[in-house]
C-alpha cells in the first residue's frame, strides 16, 4: 500500500502543478479615491497582463466570459502578449480579437514586444484594425458627464535603454513626468512594476503594471522566489501596493515564458472598480 502511495506521489505533484499553472484567479479589488471624478464612481478596469503567446486556463472561453460578466468600461493590457522564446502570433489575434469586442482597450508594450520587432509590428497594425488604442509614451483623456481622468501609457523600460543607454533612466523620467496630468486623476500603464518609487513621486494616482508573474515560485508568509528585473525575493509581484498618494496595482500575469513552471501562483486576471471616496463631515 505505501509503495502505491509513493509511486502516485509524483503524478498528484505533477498533476497539482498543472492546475496552479492553468486555473485561472480573479481577483476583484475595489479602490478608493478623493481625486476620482464623480462622474467615474463605479469605474471598471479589466487587467490583462503577460499572455506570453499561452492559452489562457483550461479554456479562453472561460477567461473572456469572465471579463464580459464584469462588464467592464475600460480594458488595458499591460505588456508581453508575445512571447520571445515561443511565439505564436494566432494565440495573441484571437485573444485581441475577443477583448475589442467587449470594451474600450488600451495596450502597453512588455520587454518581449521590444525583442521581437517584425512580429511587434504586425501587432500593431492588428491592434488598429481592431481600435485597440496602442499607448506609445501617450496619453489620452476619458470623458464621463463633462468630467475627464488621465490615462497614460509609456513603453517598456527596455525602449528607453535601447534609444539611449546614457541617459535612459532620466529619459524614462521625464517621459512621465511630461505626461502626467496635475488637473486630472492620472491612470498608468507600465509593464515594469519596480520603477513604483519613480510613479509616486511624479504622484500617479493608479497604476497597472504586469512583468512580475507574481515572484514564479510563491512561498506562504514569504512571497515570491524570483522575477526579472527584480531577482531574488522581489518586492513587487502581485497585489495592490501603496506609496502615499499612489496605488500600484500588480498582476500575476495570464502566461508563462522562459521559465514555464509556476507553484502556488496562478494565473491572474484583475477586475478592479474605482470609487470615489468622500469627505465625511463632522458635526459637534
Amino acid at each position: 500500500m505505501k509503495r502505491k502511495i509513493l509511486a502516485l506521489a509524483p503524478i498528484i505533484a505533477a498533476s497539482s502543478i498543472i492546475r496552479q499553472n492553468k486555473k485561472l484567479k480573479v481577483r476583484k479589488t475595489t479602490l478608493k479615491f478623493d481625486k476620482l471624478p464623480q462622474a467615474f464612481d463605479d469605474f471598471k478596469i479589466a487587467q490583462v497582463s503577460d499572455i506570453h503567446c499561452d492559452r489562457i486556463g483550461y479554456s479562453d472561453l472561460s477567461f473572456i466570459k469572465k471579463i464580459k460578466d464584469f462588464n467592464p468600461d475600460m480594458i488595458v493590457i499591460t505588456g508581453d502578449i508575445l512571447d520571445s522564446y515561443n511565439n505564436d502570433m494566432d494565440i495573441a489575434y484571437n485573444i485581441l480579437s475577443q477583448l475589442a469586442i467587449i470594451a474600450p482597450c488600451y495596450f502597453v508594450s512588455g520587454n518581449h514586444e521590444l525583442r521581437l520587432p517584425e512580429e511587434y509590428e504586425q501587432l500593431i497594425n492588428r491592434m488598429k484594425k481592431l481600435n485597440i488604442t496602442y499607448m506609445q509614451n501617450s496619453n489620452l483623456l476619458i470623458t464621463r458627464n463633462n468630467e475627464s481622468i488621465n490615462l497614460v501609457g509609456v513603453e517598456d523600460y527596455n525602449f528607453f535603454k535601447n534609444e539611449d543607454k546614457l541617459n535612459h533612466r532620466a529619459n524614462f523620467i521625464k517621459t512621465l513626468e511630461e505626461l502626467y496630468s496635475p488637473n486630472h486623476f492620472n491612470i498608468l500603464l507600465s509593464h515594469r512594476p519596480e520603477k513604483f518609487p519613480i510613479y509616486a513621486d511624479i504622484k500617479y494616482e493608479l497604476i497597472f503594471s504586469g512583468h512580475a508573474h507574481g515572484g514564479q515560485w510563491r512561498i506562504p508568509f514569504v512571497g515570491g522566489i524570483f522575477s526579472p528585473s527584480q531577482g531574488f525575493f522581489p518586492k513587487y509581484t502581485n497585489g495592490n501596493y501603496v506609496l502615499e498618494d499612489s496605488t500600484l496595482i500588480v498582476s500575476q500575469g495570464l502566461g508563462n515564458s522562459s521559465f514555464p513552471i509556476r507553484i502556488n501562483n496562478r494565473i491572474e486576471l484583475v477586475l478592479a472598480t474605482l470609487k470615489k471616496e468622500t469627505q465625511k463631515s463632522w458635526f459637534i
